[in-house]
């Protein structure tokens, strides 16, 4: 019978909620920022995760992105394939457990907001020893906070957007502990039509540029950490509920 190992995190410090702490180099502020948060930790998240049915061994992190409302219900989400296995099953399975995800809401100064959220989901196999477990972060600050930082959030609306047809992009930033973005934003265009690209590149450095954001927290303290944001054809991010579920 195989083992299933679960892989343990500490956010006791997390969860303890006051005014936040600026990390050194950021001026101080009293706002007061809470993250959405899968409920109950993750921990028991991970638990909702199911493990493909797959027999080699494998190291698989699936990149995911969702939008929240205000009341923590996910509205849309899209998951990456992970490059170098050839398989669309930990994609799926990722998919699987962020539409039947609870979470609870974002604040800001005690008002409940709607966010982008972006988190991993990691999948892993050594002979019959499995794990599954979810990082609310793209691992993009990792070495320097650990693998459960968690990462900045957008709570503000979208400028108007152009057509944007099948063009995709993934963008960067960094976010200080104040909640504001800071320095140029990186973008990556993947594929789509040529004649968008100008517009859509534009609006997507805008979305991050000009972001409100609830910053990383690591160990209860606000700290400056890169925020991610992916988007493109609407279609991609359509709620797609599983059979069962």
């Amino acid at each position: 019978m195989a083992i299933r190992t679960l892989i343990t995190f500490s956010l006791i410090a997390l969860v303890v909620s006051s005014f936040v702490r600026a990390d050194e180099g950021d001026q101080a502020t009293d706002r007061r920022f809470v993250p959405a948060r899968f409920a109950g930790g993750l921990d028991a998240a991970s638990e909702n995760i199911r493990f493909p049915d797959y027999k080699r061994d494998v190291t698989v992190y699936i990149n995911c992105a969702a939008r929240l409302s205000v009341t923590a219900e996910v509205e849309r989400y899209f998951c990456l394939d992970y490059y170098g296995v050839g398989d669309t099953k930990f994609r799926e399975a990722a998919e699987e457990f962020i539409a039947a995800a609870e979470l609870s809401p974002a604040q800001v100064d005690g008002e409940a907001k709607g966010v982008e959220i972006y988190f991993r989901v990691f999948f892993g196999r050594k002979g019959d020893l499995y794990a599954a477990g979810v990082f609310p972060n793209w691992g993009d600050d990792a070495d320097k906070y650990g693998l459960d930082y968690e990462a900045p959030q957008r709570y503000n609306e979208d400028p108007p957007a152009p057509k944007c047809g099948t063009v995709a992009g993934i963008s960067r930033v960094q976010v200080t502990a104040n909640g504001s973005s800071a320095g140029d934003v990186d973008l990556i265009m993947s594929y789509g039509v040529p004649e968008h690209y100008s517009a859509c590149e534009t609006w997507m450095t805008q979305v991050v540029r000009d972001g409100q954001y609830i910053p990383a927290q690591h160990e209860g303290t606000s700290v400056t950490a890169t925020y991610v944001e992916l988007r493109g054809d609407p279609d991609w991010f359509t709620l797609k509920k599983p059979e069962g579920l």
